[in-house]
């Protein structure tokens, strides 16, 4: 019995290859160049490739698209690659680019076929490439699918939206615009950023003021000044920052060092911050059923809590610790007390149930 499996197996692998050896590939060049300035926009929507964006000093916009088709008849794979046309819109200093895969046929009995089945053909089986060099402040926006953008040595506005791919970023951006689904976002410097993140990762150097709206994703920021953030099932780590507020659900944040002001809600989450520079710093918190665990050490503030139930834990160095009980039923009540010397911050937490952590090292 094994032997005759072992002898089936053999037959399957020979198969298979036979199959993938007999795919036939065929493939065109397109190759456009147009005036452009730093003050042009170009838009470009792409699907089954990758992007590749070059900045460069002259007045001209240079545009190569390579597609490639495989399939196991030559025909058919001909007859593929012939329906892939790229669209090009010019007006003036504004150029869109659309790549166009036809239908077979424009008959109605084959309109009814492609509405029940749209895609006659493997994604798999398509590549179409672009690769553009541009003046380096002009304005690009992409949509990409099912492949990857790649900018290097430009500057300008950027918009993108991209699906089932990464991009690298390998220099600075002024400013950027940028959603991703299901791939990966790795930049040096965005100055003012506003990113959506879903089932993605983020790996950022460095901004001035970033915005992120992320559901199901890993995030890495090693530094940024102002954070407004809109986190659901997430996991991050930012190493320094000055500021941050928004809202974290179902979320696990981690901040290794803040510089002062902190205005945050919390459903749900896992917040630490290891620690808070400015010893008068600003802290808002309103949490529910989340846990805080925060480095409290050479702060000085004025602490106020209004709690429903869960678990305060704080140093032994508070002191003027008054404790009113509003709902001994709901064990509903409000804490204040004072920490430290000189100017004194606020530090304000309002929440039910949870697990409130201030620590000294």
């Amino acid at each position: 019995m094994k032997d005759i499996f072992y002898k089936i197996l053999i037959v399957c692998i020979l198969c298979s290859g036979q199959n993938i050896r007999a795919q036939e590939e065929v493939s065109k060049t397109i190759e456009k160049s147009y005036e452009f300035t730093n003050a042009g926009e170009l838009q470009l929507e792409n699907k089954y490739g990758n992007i590749i964006i070059n900045g460069w000093d002259q007045n001209e916009v240079q545009i190569i698209a390579d597609i490639k088709v495989s399939k196991k008849e030559k025909e058919d794979a001909q007859e593929l690659l012939a329906r892939i046309k790229p669209f090009f819109t010019i007006s003036g200093d504004f150029i869109n680019i659309f790549s166009n895969i036809e239908e077979k046929s424009n008959s109605f009995f084959s309109r009814i076929l492609n509405r029940a089945n749209p895609f006659d053909f493997d994604k798999g089986n398509i590549q179409i490439d672009y690769k553009i060099n541009l003046p380096i402040n002009a304005e690009v926006q992409l949509t990409n699918k099912f492949g990857d953008i790649i900018i290097s040595d430009w500057k300008g506005r950027l918009k993108v939206n991209l699906q089932h791919g990464d991009i690298w970023i390998n220099n600075d951006l002024t400013n950027a615009n940028i959603e991703t689904k299901f791939g990966k976002l790795q930049a040096k410097s965005i100055t003012y950023g506003n990113i959506e993140l879903k089932n993605s990762e983020l790996d950022l150097d460095t901004s001035e003021d970033l915005r992120i709206t992320s559901s199901g994703s890993t995030i890495n920021i090693d530094s940024v000044k102002n954070l407004e953030m809109y986190s659901s099932k997430d996991k991050a780590t930012i190493r320094k920052l000055e500021k941050i507020q928004g809202e974290l659900r179902f979320s696990n944040i981690r901040l290794e060092e803040i510089k002062e002001n902190i205005d945050l809600t919390l459903d749900v989450a896992d917040l630490w911050i290891n620690e808070i520079l400015k010893n008068d710093a600003h802290i808002t918190i309103k949490q529910k059923s989340s846990e805080l665990n925060i480095n409290i050490s050479n702060l000085s503030f004025d602490f106020n809590a209004s709690l429903e139930q869960g678990l305060l834990r704080i140093p032994k160095s508070f002191v003027d610790i008054k404790t009113d009980v509003v709902d001994s039923k709901k064990k509903l009540r409000n804490i204040t007390a004072s920490y430290g010397l000189g100017k004194k911050g606020e530090f304000n937490i309002t929440g039910k149930k949870g697990v409130i952590i201030l620590k000294e090292r």
